[in-house]
């Protein structure tokens, strides 16, 4: 049986460099809603520039969801100071970061410690039916959409997120309104019609009460209806200034646009 239009771009989309290049541009995604919120809209299409914490985070994801690509993840080995030679290997390398060897160590330690401490996440993590990077495409308020899930397990739609927010409650507050993750449980939700969780492991190293042992904090956070609803509202806002400033009957011009309040 022939496969439809969407399977195939499914397909495609499994290549990160076609998910994330000219080829996955033609859908709209999470974070072209971020960047379409109006102190961001004028970015709009734009990648963030990579940071620590994007680095750091792109690690961890790789070395649960493809440990196989790890050994090609760019590691500075040389010294643990980020001098001169460091600097003059990312101009050469076109890199703007790059973990320390013993970062990276870090992040596999606290790998190590999240995949041991609870059995039925771990399972529900690990185990042979679930599906990882899985790409999705749909149609949502009449505009294309695409989205990646990191897992699916046990019908269910797991983000896996690092944070330093210290506590669950700020890492809730900060990602429903700071970090977009509400409005990415709405685009989500709609378009692998499944439920949508949240496991976030927050990079404070913490002690055991009078003990030299460590963990880090694992924030479990399914989606709730009050945030899918948030989310659908934020999303549903943010294509309304597409439409004024980038769609085929766009009505502004985004470079005539300045910002006006009182002192």
């Amino acid at each position: 049986m022939a496969k439809t239009k969407n399977e195939k771009a499914i397909e495609r989309l499994r290549n990160d460099k076609d998910y994330y290049g000219d080829y996955g541009a033609k859908w709209m995604s999470n974070s072209d809603i971020k960047n379409l919120q109006e102190d961001t809209f004028k970015q709009f299409k734009g990648r963030p520039e990579d940071s620590e914490n994007l680095v750091k985070g792109r690690y961890f994801h790789q070395s649960i969801l493809e440990p196989e690509k790890i050994i090609d993840f760019p590691i500075w080995k040389d010294t643990e100071i980020r001098g001169k030679a460091y600097k003059e290997y990312l101009a050469e390398h076109g890199l703007v970061y790059m973990l320390k060897e013993s970062e990276a160590e870090e992040i596999q330690e606290m790998i190590v410690n999240f995949l041991s401490r609870n059995e039925q996440l771990t399972k529900l993590i690990t185990h042979n039916d679930a599906e990882y990077e899985v790409p999705m495409v749909g149609e949502i308020f009449g505009h294309p959409f695409k989205a990646k899930a990191d897992i699916i397990s046990d019908g269910i739609v797991i983000d896996l997120k690092t944070t330093s927010a210290n506590t669950i409650q700020k890492f809730i507050y900060d990602g429903r309104n700071r970090y977009f993750y509400d409005t990415q449980c709405f685009i989500y939700q709609t378009l692998f019609k499944k439920p949508m969780t949240f496991v976030a492991v927050d990079k404070n190293k913490r002690y055991y009460n009078n003990t030299k042992e460590y963990y880090w904090e694992i924030y479990v956070c399914p989606a709730s209806e009050e945030t899918v609803l948030q989310g659908k509202q934020k999303v549903e806002m943010a294509l309304q200034l597409y439409e004024k400033y980038y769609g085929e009957n766009k009505i502004d011009d985004i470079k005539q646009v300045i910002y006006n309040s009182k002192f």
